[in-house]
């Protein structure tokens, strides 16, 4: 059909070209019948040597008749212009040029001729038969791109560790579209509100200067915002600052805790629920090489052996003291409900004492129009469509233990009066803190020094503990607490209850109600009046305690409990400002839960929704 329209258009070109063309070839001249006995035909132009005798190529110039095979999908030809269907370098003039109007043309070669005819119409076929089959290809193209998608979830391992890096992956993800297996249960509900899952755990680990501990939080979606309904606590010593150089050895010594993880939440939850580790003041304080180490050893021994998700938001690192102090303060107005509904309320201040550092967080009342002073003090959150503007400071130093060492170098370097005519060697010092007689060795830059206990330790001592809360150091803004810190008053900008937990609580309660009754009270007075009883000047005069065998243990077991409570009470009264007469809520746990800052951290992770995979 295709040589038919180029001839019934344009004879001269098919004459030209048929008086050259070698006698070896020629168009085959089979009748259109032919077609059904041979259906391969139908595909292409048939090319044969010619017969004895044939009379098919002729010398004159009349216009050749061959017959090609009938081919419907070239009837798309009859379609287009035939102008279309050549190359512009077919004609002399590059503009559309109709077959009805000739023009004069370079007579082609018998070669080029045949080469041109037969490429264009293979061209047309092809495009034909690929136009006809292009939804074939897409079809199938899709099915074929689903199935490789399908196979590739299907063998992938459904609980593998944790070994790919940034991968955002948030916490509930995998959780909210589960069926629930009959063994994961709620509490409170049967059914998670909307898009929620109806169990989530978070795992949050407090690698502290004395220790390490684990928190398993259990909560439940019964409505859109998470309740807290089992929490598991575990812990273990040393802490990880205490490995030094050893970093593998600090990552494998939390394995212990791990393992109860694996235990704790269900299998079918564990590559959903998000872990951190947060180290506190103990790797602050240590070697920043060291630290550094232990943090890639941990992070690393996470990820490779562990399947839970790391929290992405630093989930392995040390924690800077100002977060740890917000999330204890959101930890303790959560469990007391005071920041858990759309009607705001007033908000209690949380006091943190641990053993390398301490934290005060609570949000001032607005006095003519401001409440915080801007900078690092300063931190907005929001829970419920409430603003809450905090003061939070975090003092690197001043936790009970290291407070303890600040205040036996001060001795050292600054030795008291000898005025009771106590016997000194060589390198031993007299400290008001101690009870009278008692020896303890202690290492000062590297030397090993006698500390003596002597009598009237309690005036003595106080001033001791006050002389290192640098009170006269310059402070860039009023009012001030303490080491030239600024900080709102207690006293004026701030009436609410102040909860204190940690060491506050762990060295007080034994001489109160004892360690088992979880939240108890007392104000500044009562806490002098029993740090002058404990302070006594010889430790057959604890008598009075005989009748509280926890406090009678205490006494014995920590050798150091006057300088303690007297640090302790130095701190709240001399260093923060507080009122003699204002009542402090001694806490350890509230509704069963432990107050500190990883509650609060792993309700940030839910409520910030904290992508993970770091």
């Amino acid at each position: 059909m295709f040589q038919t329209e180029v001839e019934s258009r344009h004879p001269s070109v098919l004459s030209a070209s048929a008086s050259q063309r070698p006698s070896s070839f020629t168009f085959a001249s089979q009748p259109v019948h032919h077609q059904e006995q041979h259906p391969g035909a139908q595909s292409r132009l048939s090319l044969a040597r010619p017969q004895p005798g044939s009379n098919e190529l002729s010398h004159q110039h009349s216009t050749p008749t061959p017959k090609l095979t009938k081919r419907n999908s070239l009837k798309l030809v009859q379609q287009v212009s035939s102008s279309s269907l050549l190359p512009t370098n077919y004609t002399r003039n590059k503009t559309r040029t109709s077959f009805s109007q000739p023009v004069q043309r370079k007579k082609p070669t018998t070669a080029g001729s045949l080469y041109q005819l037969n490429f264009y119409s293979f061209v047309m076929v092809l495009k034909d038969n690929l136009m006809a089959r292009k939804g074939y290809w897409l079809r199938n193209g899709a099915i074929l791109a689903f199935g490789l998608t399908l196979l590739f979830f299907v063998m992938l391992p459904r609980s593998q560790p944790n070994l790919h890096n940034n991968v955002p992956i948030d916490p509930m993800t995998e959780t909210a579209g589960l069926g629930w297996p009959k063994e994961i249960t709620s509490d409170h509900c049967t059914l998670p509100h909307p898009g929620r899952p109806l169990i989530q755990y978070v795992l949050m680990v407090d690698a502290g200067s004395s220790g390490s501990r684990i928190h398993a939080y259990k909560f439940n979606y019964c409505k859109a915002s998470p309740e807290l309904e089992h929490e598991l606590f575990e812990q273990i010593k040393p802490g990880l600052s205490s490995y030094g150089p050893d970093a593998e050895g600090a990552a494998q010594s939390l394995d212990q805790l791990l393992d109860i993880a694996m235990r704790t939440v269900p299998k079918y939850l564990h590559r959903s629920t998000p872990i951190a580790v947060k180290a506190t003041a103990g790797l602050r304080l240590l070697d920043g090489d060291q630290s550094h180490r232990i943090i890639d050893a941990v992070r690393h021994r996470l990820k490779t052996k562990y399947p839970f998700p790391i929290i992405k938001e630093e989930g392995v690192a040390v924690m800077d003291g100002g977060d740890e102090g917000v999330f204890a303060w959101i930890t303790v107005n959560y469990l007391l409900e005071k920041i858990n509904s759309s009607t705001k309320e007033p908000t209690v201040a949380i006091l943190d004492l641990g053993g390398a550092s301490t934290q005060i967080v609570f949000e001032p009342k607005v006095v003519n129009g401001h409440s915080v002073a801007q900078g690092k003090q300063r931190v907005p959150k929001s829970f419920n469509g409430n603003e809450y503007v905090l003061f939070q400071n975090s003092y690197l130093n001043y936790g009970l233990i290291e407070a303890g060492k600040q205040i036996n170098n001060y001795l050292i370097d600054n030795p008291i009066p000898n005025t009771h005519g106590v016997q000194l060697g060589q390198d031993e010092y007299l400290h008001p803190c101690m009870p009278v007689g008692s020896r303890k060795d202690y290492l000062h830059e590297s030397k090993t020094v006698k500390l003596v206990g002597v009598t009237d330790p309690t005036g003595e001592c106080r001033r001791v503990i006050h002389a290192i809360f640098y009170k006269n150091r310059a402070c860039s803004q009023s009012p001030c607490s303490f080491n030239g810190v600024y900080q709102p008053s207690l006293a004026t900008a701030f009436d609410s209850d102040i909860y204190a937990f940690s060491y506050i609580f762990d060295r007080i309660s034994p001489f109160r109600l004892g360690s088992d009754t979880a939240t108890q009270d007392l104000t500044l007075q009562e806490l002098e009046e029993l740090t002058d009883r404990v302070c006594v000047a010889d430790e057959s005069d604890f008598k009075e305690f005989d009748t509280i065998a926890e406090a009678k243990s205490e006494l014995y077991s920590v050798k150091e409990m006057c300088m303690d409570l007297t640090y302790i009470y130095s701190l709240l009264e001399y260093g923060y400002g507080i009122q003699k007469d204002r009542k402090i809520n001694l806490t350890k746990k509230i509704k069963n839960y432990e107050t500190g800052w990883c509650l609060g951290a792993s309700i940030a992770v839910l409520e910030d929704r904290w992508f993970i995979g770091a």
